[in-house]
């Protein structure tokens, strides 16, 4: 075992218990930050015609709490728990892509880093609310650059999540240790399942409605300024990804709620086999009913009636799972620690945010309630109520295996009294603030509100007081607290199985087998068939070589601080940009040749349903392929939202042949399309076993692709000659964005290229060189596809 610096362990670990670790402190570290603005703001509104706050820095404090809150706070702590704890709970060793697990958290700091940078920006950070309605997300109404900071702070957030949502997923469903069937999973785990597959669909939406923003504030084209976009054409962008987005806020905390009341009742959970699919139906449904957030935008009436049907289905299999998880406690002995309180009170705010909730699903209640402060009532008792209140129950519950430590029980007893007096104070009374808009700074003493809102900051401060309580308790137990047994709770998931904190690679007895009569441990060659694992030259924990350097890579910090300068490049300077980018390169090409020293996957040794034919990394191509999948056809949707809008408003959109070149368009489809012939080729001879094929295939690919974009380049600098720039009008301003990223797709796989290209002359076999091939040509394939779609959007309708 190599003797570690502190400091090159944390900055440079892959190991998935330290990025748990990592993101619980730095989500913490957001969620003080969210929570002294919130404080900030509640003081503005403590008193009628205060001047605490000026309207500018009371719209940049309510701004950057909101999305700090929403997704640097809750998401990223539940990622906490899902990083240490979901490959401990199937029986891995680590996660499948450990590298990119780093990746995906040095990401998400530089992403928060960057938002909090921008309040630093001459004119402040963002400060059109959380929701980011256009237009008050336009230059015209916030002309300032933190504004734009804080668009591309949500974009690198985005890539943190949809690298860590694949990471996921492939971990899950390939590598659980033998026995360990779907069904046989914790619900926090299958929770998590869920919540990575609506990250995976929704956040690729949400990045191509910050693309066509970042587009208009940076670029000057006319997405939201514009009659045929505008605010609807936001507003149905942004709620697509915004309500899903509620349920990977909820479904962590409240699945951590359902083990915790099977533990502490010491009873299975009540109809398991119906909880599980009823969070899938949740998770379907909550694609189906963005509209209800669009009630009062003069969308047409069988919409309205249509999304009024989706909101009150989308109620019903979280009732269903409320009364099995009351049932669960049917009879048990149940044990009131302070893990267990926060589970019953998260379950008894979400059923309030619930019942407030059904309200809105009525276009005629919605129409009184929306823009009022009953609206912030019921979403923060489902969000803070349900998801936050159930992720603290999470932190208690694991406390012990995370540190070897117990907390003080009467400390935690004591948050919990004060947590739930300051958590009702504050937000139940917004209920009866139901004629209070929710978007003003101040307000007149003749309106009354003036003793509620003063009730309201005061719940605010005594939750705040709460969590410092917990905070204090938390780090001195961590030090001094009580040694803790391995299992202290009689837990029934494989952490419990394990010492307290875990070792390194998990598992010290090897490789756990899961069986209706218990968990035993088998040597990894017993039960890999008798053959040594794939481990990048690493045997299973416990068993032949092992060390820490497996955990261990200085690429991941480095390739996040490259795109953190380098977006923050794209706004103040070519210096900066210039420098990110560099930076970027350099950590390409160490991230390449690390892989070629044979840092690769960790593959599979037990259960792998229902992938059981796709190796880790076809399965993580596929799965990236679907978010892309999102991303585009989010995009598109907005193509066919400006087309047909522009007959309403007057707006001729340009005839096939009077602004692009169909020849040119057509020979640049010949081109692409014949790049993906030679990727068929290259595959066809890394199986004939054929070097110079496979290479000269490779070369033709590359060359065909660098081919198409210079072609491109021209093509664009031919239009901005003619005057059809970003801002012309809604048809060149799509069609720059979409040929812009498709282009930045090209980009990226002509640098996947290169390195392909190496590794095949490195490689010992071309069956060796012939798996990267072919998990290649799905992405090229996907590029290619679409422009498939692009070419007769742009050049031929």
């Amino acid at each position: 075992m190599v003797d570690w610096h502190p400091l090159k362990r944390w900055l440079f670990t892959t190991n998935h218990k330290d990025v748990g670790i990592l993101y619980l402190f730095t989500s913490l570290y957001f969620f003080v930050a969210a929570g002294l603005l919130a404080l900030t703001f509640r003081t503005q509104l403590a008193f009628p015609s205060n001047t605490f706050l000026q309207p500018d820095e009371y719209n940049q404090a309510v701004t950057t709490h909101g999305l700090l809150m929403l997704l640097w706070v809750l998401t990223p702590l539940g990622a906490a728990f899902a990083n240490y704890f979901v490959p401990i709970q199937i029986g891995a060793r680590d996660m499948a892509f450990p590298r990119l697990n780093a990746l995906s958290y040095w990401v998400y700091l530089s992403s928060g880093l960057l938002a909090l940078s921008s309040f630093f920006a001459a004119g402040g950070t963002a400060d059109w609310g959380w929701t980011t309605y256009a237009p008050l997300n336009t230059v015209e109404f916030s002309p300032q650059v933190g504004g734009s900071m804080m668009g591309l702070a949500l974009m690198l957030l985005m890539a943190s999540s949809i690298v860590s949502t694949v990471n996921f997923l492939v971990t899950i469903f390939r590598l659980r240790a033998p026995g360990m069937s779907l069904m046989r999973l914790p619900l926090f785990t299958w929770g998590w399942i869920f919540t990575s597959l609506l990250m995976l669909w929704a956040f690729p939406s949400f990045v191509s409605a910050l693309s066509l923003l970042i587009a208009d504030r940076t670029f000057g084209t006319v997405f939201f300024t514009s009659p045929q976009g505008g605010s609807l054409l936001w507003d149905h962008m942004f709620w697509f990804f915004g309500h899903p987005e509620v349920y990977v806020l909820l479904l962590p905390g409240f699945a951590i709620v359902g083990d915790l009341f099977s533990t502490f009742s010491r009873r299975p959970i009540y109809a398991k086999k119906i909880v599980i699919p009823c969070f899938a139906i949740a998770s379907i449904l909550s694609f189906t009913v963005w509209a209800h957030h669009m009630f009062m935008t003069g969308i047409s009436q069988s919409l309205l009636e249509a999304f009024n049907v989706t909101t009150e289905l989308i109620s019903i299999p979280f009732a269903i799972i409320v009364i099995a998880y009351i049932l669960t406690l049917r009879g048990g002995s149940i044990r009131f620690t302070t893990p267990m309180l926060f589970a019953v009170g998260s379950l008894g705010l979400f059923i309030i945010g619930g019942v407030t909730g059904v309200f809105n699903s009525s276009v005629a209640l919605d129409t009184a309630f929306r823009g009022t402060f009953w609206v912030v009532g019921h979403f923060h008792y489902t969000i803070v109520g349900g998801g936050l209140t159930g992720l603290f129950a999470g932190l208690y519950y694991w406390f012990p295996k995370m540190t070897g430590r117990m907390y003080n029980e009467r400390l935690g007893k004591i948050h919990f009294a004060i947590y739930m007096i300051g958590f009702n104070l504050l937000y139940f009374p917004m209920h009866l603030l139901y004629d209070m808009p929710r978007r003003i700074f101040t307000y007149d003493a003749s309106t009354g509100w003036g003793p509620l809102n003063l009730l309201i900051t005061i719940g605010g401060f005594t939750f705040g007081i709460s969590q410092l309580i917990m905070f204090a308790n938390l780090l001195w137990s961590a030090r001094r607290g009580p040694q803790a047994s391995q299992d202290p709770w009689g837990g029934y998931s494989l952490e419990w199985g394990v010492p307290s904190p875990p070792p390194e690679f998990n598992f010290p007895e090897g490789v756990p087998v899961v069986s209706a009569e218990g968990i035993t441990y088998r040597p990894v060659a017993a039960a890999n068939g008798g053959h040594a694992m794939a481990n990048g030259g690493h045997a299973y924990a416990g068993h032949g070589v092992e060390s820490s350097e497996e955990h261990w890579s200085r690429w991941p910090i480095v390739t996040a601080a490259g795109a953190g300068i380098a977006l923050w490049g794209v706004l103040m300077g070519l210096p900066a940009l210039i420098l990110g980018t560099a930076v970027l390169a350099v950590s390409f090409v160490g991230w390449g040749y690390e892989s070629l020293r044979g840092r690769e996957t960790i593959e599979a040794i037990g259960e792998k349903w229902p992938f059981d034919r796709l190796e880790n990394l076809s399965l993580g191509m596929w799965l990236f392929i679907f978010g892309e999948i999102a991303f585009f056809g989010t995009l598109f949707g907005a193509y066919v939202f400006l087309r047909m809008n522009s007959p309403l408003s007057g707006f001729a959109w340009p005839q096939p042949g009077s602004v692009h070149n169909i020849f040119w368009g057509g020979f640049n489809t010949i081109i692409l399309l014949t790049s993906g012939l030679t990727m068929v080729f290259a595959l066809m001879f890394a199986r004939q076993g054929s070097y110079r094929g496979l290479q000269g295939s490779l070369v033709a690919t590359f060359a065909l692709g660098a081919f198409f974009m210079v072609n491109k380049a021209f093509e664009w600098k031919d239009l901005f000659a003619s005057g059809f720039t970003f801002s012309t009008n809604p048809a060149s301003s799509i069609y720059y964005v979409l040929t812009g990223v498709h282009g930045a797709h090209v980009v990226a796989g002509l640098t996947a290229l290169t390195y392909l290209m190496v590794k095949a002359l490195k490689a010992r076999s071309t069956m060796e060189a012939g798996a990267s091939v072919e998990i290649f040509g799905i992405y090229w394939g996907m590029v290619d596809a679409v422009w498939v779609f692009l070419f007769p959007l742009l050049y031929l309708l």
